[in-house]
C-alpha cells in the first residue's frame, strides 16, 4: 500500500485553491488541478474523493470560523467586533474566505454572504434601535437595518477582494465604517 505524501496533497490543494478562486467551483476542473499539481488525476481522487470534498477542504476552516460566532447567537456582537473577526480571519484564510463569498455557487456555502449579512442587520438592528427610540426617533420599517447591512458588507468585501496590505485593509475598512456608522443616529431623525 502506497503512502498519500502530505507534499502531494498540498500541491493539489494549493493548485485547488487557485483553480477554485479563478472560475469558482461549478466551473472548476478536476483534470486541470491535477495537471497543474503534477499528478495524475486517479491521484487526486485517492485524497479526495470528488471536487465537492475537495472544495469542503479548503472553505471548511473559514465556515468554521464563522460558525463560531454563529453558535453565540443570542449574544450581541458589535459591528467593530464582527468587522475585526472578519480581519482576523483574513490574516490566516483570505484567498479561502473570498472563494467562500465569491466562489461557492453550487455548494453547501453558496449563501455564506447573505448569513455574514444577516448576523450583521441584527448587530445593527439591536444595537442601533434602542438608541433610536430613547432619542424619540421612529424607524418605520426595521428592513432599513438589513439594507446598511448588506450595503456595509458588500463594501467591506470590495476592500478585501481589492486590498493587499494589512495596514491599508483597514483603514479603508475604519473609513468605510466611519461613513457608515458616525452619526447614523441623526440620518434617522
Amino acid at each position: 500500500m502506497q503512502y498519500l505524501k502530505d507534499e502531494v496533497r498540498n500541491r493539489i490543494i494549493m493548485e485547488a485553491m487557485k483553480e477554485f478562486q479563478d472560475r469558482g467551483f461549478l466551473h472548476a476542473s478536476m483534470r486541470t488541478i491535477a495537471n497543474n499539481a503534477g499528478v495524475a488525476i486517479g491521484n487526486v481522487y485517492r485524497y479526495f474523493k470528488n471536487k465537492e470534498d475537495l472544495f469542503n477542504e479548503i472553505v471548511e476552516p473559514v465556515y468554521q470560523c464563522f460558525l463560531g460566532m454563529e453558535v453565540h447567537k443570542q449574544e450581541i456582537y458589535s459591528f467593530e467586533e464582527i468587522v475585526n473577526y472578519i480581519m482576523e480571519v483574513m490574516k490566516e484564510y483570505k484567498i479561502q474566505l473570498l472563494i467562500m463569498v465569491d466562489r461557492s455557487k453550487g455548494t453547501k456555502y453558496a449563501s455564506f454572504k447573505e448569513e455574514i449579512t444577516r448576523l450583521a442587520g441584527k448587530s445593527i438592528r439591536e444595537s442601533l434601535w434602542p438608541e433610536l427610540r430613547k432619542k424619540g426617533i421612529e424607524v418605520k420599517d426595521p428592513f432599513i437595518f438589513c439594507v446598511i447591512a448588506s450595503t456595509f458588507i458588500d463594501g467591506l468585501f470590495l476592500i478585501l477582494r481589492k486590498s493587499e496590505e494589512d495596514v491599508a485593509t483597514r483603514y479603508l475598512i475604519h473609513q468605510l465604517m466611519i461613513l457608515f456608522f458616525n452619526n447614523l443616529d441623526k440620518r434617522f431623525e
